[in-house]
């Protein structure tokens, strides 16, 4: 009698206990396609900790990539360590926390923008907005496709519809494919060149030099860009004018030349010109084209400024007629334009002379003395100074986008831009 009064006991205690236990509560872990291991929603494809399955642990100094541990990170991709041993693998241009490179955080008020901290999002053709920041970290939003962020900072489109060219509607534009809609919000994309949905939904361009042409990754920098290597893995640049790749990868501008152009280092201006109001302007001297007078064209010559966020210096000092062959009086203060040839243009695209498509002007040495006055002005316009011992040049006349500028004995020819 007594044992079975005991084992009641036992068992009453048992049924107590188990009343008040905690439950064990159901992890709802479907949004974003993660996976319910112990008490959280983790990405196994990611996860240091739970790489490929629950409870795997990568060794110290590997990272999870793709679901198994490695010891090297995705093309365009840095390795970072963790505290405790696991390392993660970042985008460097883009993360907040590792920006540049490993452990450099941005301030409360910054995102990390092609690699550094900054208050913006690139400049206004970027088409990205600075948002957040209120209790959360600020990231970079295109106003006019985000879902959440539609048209403005925190708009969020309802449920079934997506964000196009800022307005929240039900339909995508001709030319764009609904995507999305599974676990998140639907958008909608150009397959054609979407970097994230490149010829189907989904496809992403993961190279960080990748680019969606035509609905196929592509390899390649873009046009009149190079490929350098650096501690954010590989990037493109525009040697011609990038301070810090200046002609090759890697070559930074000193103090006393800072600026890049054309591919080479050269000091900030380069020079001066005296309009025909008498105004004196700071001029940047520039290689035409290639720098040989064979590819100096007049849309050579246009490019050449544009690309350095400049215009090309049409000017003269008064000429009484406009198809004169004359250029204004320059000074030049760059060492490496000393003793070169300036193609002075004095016609581009003027349709009282030439008629647009066509140019002319004329080329003059600039003298190996920095600081001294130099130019060519035609005899017979008002313009004309005779008292310059360097006045002498090779003039041409009206000449079509596709031909040369005739040869004055030089190894470049350089054009002003202002």
């Amino acid at each position: 009698m007594v044992r079975r009064v005991f084992l009641f006991v036992i068992a009453l205690g048992a049924v107590i206990a188990a009343s008040c236990a905690k439950p064990v509560a159901t992890l709802d872990c479907s949004t974003g396609n993660k996976t319910a291991c112990t008490d959280e929603c983790v990405d196994l494809q990611s996860d240091t900790l739970n790489c490929g399955k629950c409870g795997t642990t990568c060794p110290a100094g590997q990272a999870c990539v793709a679901g198994a541990c490695s010891a090297t990170c995705p093309t365009g991709n840095l390795k970072c360590d963790k505290d405790g041993g696991g390392a993660i693998c970042v985008n460097a241009k883009t993360d907040n926390a590792n920006c540049g490179k490993c452990g450099v955080t941005c301030g409360a008020a910054q995102v990390c923008y092609g690699g550094q901290c900054s208050g913006t999002c690139g400049n206004s053709q970027s088409g990205e907005t600075l948002c957040g920041g209120d209790g959360g970290s600020p990231y970079c939003a295109t106003l006019a496709a985000d879902d959440n962020n539609c048209g403005q900072c925190g708009k969020v489109c309802t449920a079934g519809q997506i964000c196009v060219k800022g307005a929240c509607q039900n339909t995508c534009t001709s030319t764009q494919t609904q995507c999305g809609g599974d676990g998140g919000s639907p958008y909608c994309a150009d397959l054609q060149n979407d970097n994230a949905n490149c010829g189907t939904c989904g496809h992403v361009c993961s190279n960080a030099l990748d680019s969606c042409i035509a609905g196929v990754c592509t390899n390649a920098c873009g046009f009149g860009q190079t490929m350098c290597n650096g501690d954010a893995g590989a990037y493109c640049v525009d040697s011609l004018s990038d301070n810090a790749n200046c002609g090759s990868c890697g070559n930074v501008c000193p103090s006393n030349n800072p600026l890049c152009s054309g591919g080479k280092c050269t000091t900030g201006g380069g020079g001066t010109v005296r309009q025909v109001s008498g105004t004196i302007v700071p001029v940047t001297y520039v290689p035409c084209g290639n720098g040989t007078y064979t590819n100096c064209t007049e849309t050579a010559a246009e490019s050449s400024c544009t690309g350095i966020g400049l215009k090309l210096g049409v000017v003269s000092l008064g000429a009484t007629t406009s198809c004169h062959w004359s250029i204004s009086y320059f000074t030049n203060n760059n060492p490496v334009v000393a003793g070169q040839c300036l193609v002075g243009v004095s016609n581009a695209q003027w349709t009282s002379c030439c008629g647009v498509g066509s140019w002319h002007g004329n080329v003059v040495k600039v003298p190996t003395t920095l600081g001294q006055q130099f130019g060519f002005v035609n005899s017979l316009d008002s313009g004309y100074n005779g008292g310059l011992t360097n006045t002498t040049g090779t003039t041409w006349g009206c000449v079509t986008n596709a031909t040369a500028i005739p040869s004055a004995g030089c190894t470049t020819y350089y054009v002003a831009c202002m």
